[in-house]
């Protein structure tokens, strides 16, 4: 098993692909909007990934689908709430359900683990997290972020805490460049501290991802993605956190412009992170990360490779996807709970993120 989740390509594997992924055998996968064009398409997509899989355990097939502008299924119908605008409306309900209707649509696709709840304070920065917080204080975060995330494990669909530790504060979009963060160790979990809400809902959390911003107090060196500092001491030794640690993409701007993709690959799992996620490019890619990732020392892989299997060993039995009335009914009422919410229009900086 390599140790990383990949990205895909289209609606469907190429040859190359398909050889690659048979050979190597990715711990998993994510899908954007650009795998999802129908339905049953994507559903027969997922099915054919984990007919390539060897081994006991279901692959991971991930998905961003926060609500809001980070939805990846708008090319069929489905559109969900925001985390900002689900706060906002501080009805516990509406969260419920939100989640409840993501969690269908996350089953019938064939995805088995969202990456999601987003765990960050909201702010007017352009750091790419416009409408995608659920509000700007640890108790508002933690209480519907924490709701969210309890319906969806309830519903078999495994979550994802991001971006630690902390993403609210930064003034760049990591997408392009990067971004810094000057809270100290302290700071980082004082009362409203960026990691207070990771620390409250790790124990609920199966898997965190640990965003591309240099944390100064932590480790002034290194984006915190591949950062022992951040990772191994602060997040797995200071918090106590065992579970699974995901990098945010290693494709984007903050590490291109420092590393290669192989490169921040290595030492991402060096730092004590399970799996880096490269999505974009795969096919260019994959055979020398594979490579690089397998030189490392079998001690620090084994480390990688428990918590990926104690993970995938979570993956429930896939459920049989809707048949196509059931699904028309679903979008009709996915729509009809969306047109309830009103979200107010406000001005976000664009971002990469809610175009994948």
């Amino acid at each position: 098993m390599l140790p990383l989740i990949a990205g895909i390509e289209g609606t469907r594997l190429s040859m190359r692909e398909t050889e690659l992924f048979s050979r190597l055998q990715p711990a998993g996968y994510i899908l954007f909007s650009r795998n999802i064009e129908d339905y049953e398409e994507t559903r027969e997509l997922a099915d054919t990934l984990r007919r390539l899989t060897t081994g006991v355990y279901e692959p991971i097939i991930a998905m961003d689908q926060e609500g809001g502008r980070v939805v990846r299924t708008a090319a069929i119908g489905v559109q969900l709430p925001s985390a900002a605008g689900l706060g906002a409306s501080a009805n516990a309900h509406w969260v419920e359900q939100a989640a409840l209707y993501s969690s269908r649509c996350l089953h019938t696709l064939g995805v088995n683990t969202v990456l999601a709840p987003v765990l960050d304070y909201g702010s007017e920065r352009a750091n790419a997290l416009g409408g995608r917080c659920w509000g700007a204080d640890s108790q508002t975060v933690i209480s519907y972020a924490g709701v969210w995330n309890r319906v969806m494990q309830r519903q078999g669909i495994l979550t994802c805490g991001k971006h630690f530790p902390g993403m609210g504060e930064a003034r760049q979009d990591p997408h392009f460049s990067l971004p810094q963060l000057g809270a100290s160790r302290e700071q980082l979990l004082a009362e409203n501290g960026a990691a207070i809400p990771f620390a409250a809902l790790m124990d609920e959390l199966p898997s965190i991802m640990v965003a591309h911003p240099v944390a100064l107090g932590l480790d002034a060196e290194c984006p915190a993605s591949l950062s022992s500092g951040v990772v191994e001491d602060f997040l797995r030794r200071q918090l106590g956190y065992d579970g699974l640690v995901l990098t945010d993409d290693l494709c984007m701007g903050a590490i291109a412009e420092m590393y290669t993709v192989p490169q921040a690959a290595v030492l991402a799992i060096q730092a004590g992170c399970d799996a880096p996620l490269v999505c974009h490019g795969v096919p260019d890619l994959l055979e020398d990360v594979a490579q690089v990732i397998s030189s490392l020392p079998e001690e620090v892989l084994r480390r990688a490779r428990e918590r990926l299997e104690n993970f995938r060993r979570l993956i429930p039995t896939p459920m049989p996807p809707m048949g196509l009335i059931e699904w028309r009914e679903y979008v009709h009422d996915v729509q009809a709970f969306c047109s309830r919410m009103r979200e107010e229009e406000n001005e976000i900086p664009d971002s990469p993120v809610q175009n994948y």
